[in-house]
């Protein structure tokens, strides 16, 4: 959400990349219409008041109808309203706020700008939700090659611009295009954040999954491993993510036709997701489909069979 003139400070709520809001004067954010509904909206977002946040969003979008056509504030409105839909689920609704604010922005500043790259990014988030994922990757692919251009290498967005185009990427089956963006990740925010990370561990943990995927299973099952320990010092043993990364340790001893040693890790994994997953996510079904394709593999069908109804019971097929 773009909530500012030029020069403005970074900042995240709610996963979404936003720049937060740098009045011209203290006493100009006081008299101002426009500033004080964007500012009142801010706040109502970061309380989570979403319905209050529409309403002051939506009046000063409306007040930003007369401004001139170069007037910034125009981009700046409707990415807030593309934010703010992004965050209501309203997917389609984000994607057109963010086109227009794209479009306003090139007219503005020309390709080469933090803001042409921030709406691009925020775009690309929007259509991915849609399943457009190839879409989303051109979009993610713009946004990194203006921000490396325009910034500094420890830039913290050029980590999340990869990590963001890996997704997409991996997403259209590409998975030897997305590995080396969830490297590059991964090299970036080690870098910048030392330390057990959940940033770290995210990258960690997907580049892991690519490479699982890839059949390059020894690198993967390091890469799992170090993601749970950190998960575990970070979060305690109870993040959806650590059953999660259980259940791909599983899945490479499966692979490796280490069956024994498959289903006890299938075990744990199924045991911490139960206990840190909602009955209906669908993150345990996925949990019960991989432990039931072992035990279809072992020969014992009719355990298997209980697990996939399990799993099924929450998926609806």
């Amino acid at each position: 959400m773009i909530l500012a003139r030029p020069g403005p400070a970074l900042c995240r709520t709610a996963g979404v990349l936003l720049l937060c809001l740098t009045v011209w004067s203290h006493a100009q954010a006081q008299t101002d219409p426009w500033e004080m509904a964007t500012q009142a909206g801010v706040a109502a977002f970061g309380k989570g008041e979403l319905a209050a946040a529409e309403g002051h969003f939506g009046q000063a979008l409306e007040l930003s109808e007369s401004f001139t056509a170069d007037d910034p504030r125009k981009a700046v409105g409707n990415s807030n309203m593309g934010v703010l839909a992004y965050e209501l689920g309203a997917f389609a609704e984000a994607e057109k706020f963010h086109g227009l604010a794209l479009e306003q922005r090139l007219t503005l500043y020309g390709g080469m700008h933090p803001a042409v790259a921030e709406s691009l990014s925020l775009l690309g988030l929007a259509i991915r939700e849609q399943s457009r994922f190839a879409e989303a990757a051109m979009a993610f692919s713009d946004a990194l090659a203006i921000t490396r251009a325009l910034s500094k290498p420890d830039n913290p967005e050029i980590a999340i611009g990869h990590f963001r185009l890996a997704g997409a990427l991996m997403m259209l089956g590409g998975l030897g295009e997305a590995e080396p963006h969830y490297r590059e990740s991964l090299y970036l925010r080690r870098a910048t954040r030392p330390g057990a990370d959940a940033e770290v561990a995210n990258s960690i943990h997907m580049l892991a999954w690519v490479l699982r995927e890839q059949g390059k299973l020894e690198e993967a099952e390091a890469l799992f491993r170090e993601a749970i320990a950190m998960r575990e010092e970070l979060f305690g043993p109870d993040h959806p993510g650590i059953a999660s990364g259980y259940n791909n340790l599983a899945k490479i001893r499966q692979a490796q036709g280490r069956h024994d040693e498959s289903e006890t890790l299938f075990v744990q994994a199924l045991a911490r997701a139960e206990k840190t997953l909602g009955p209906d996510d669908p993150d345990l079904a996925q949990v019960l489909r991989d432990y039931a394709s072992l035990l279809v593999k072992i020969g014992r069908k009719d355990e298997a069979a209980k697990l996939e109804a399990r799993a099924r019971a929450i998926t609806g097929g």
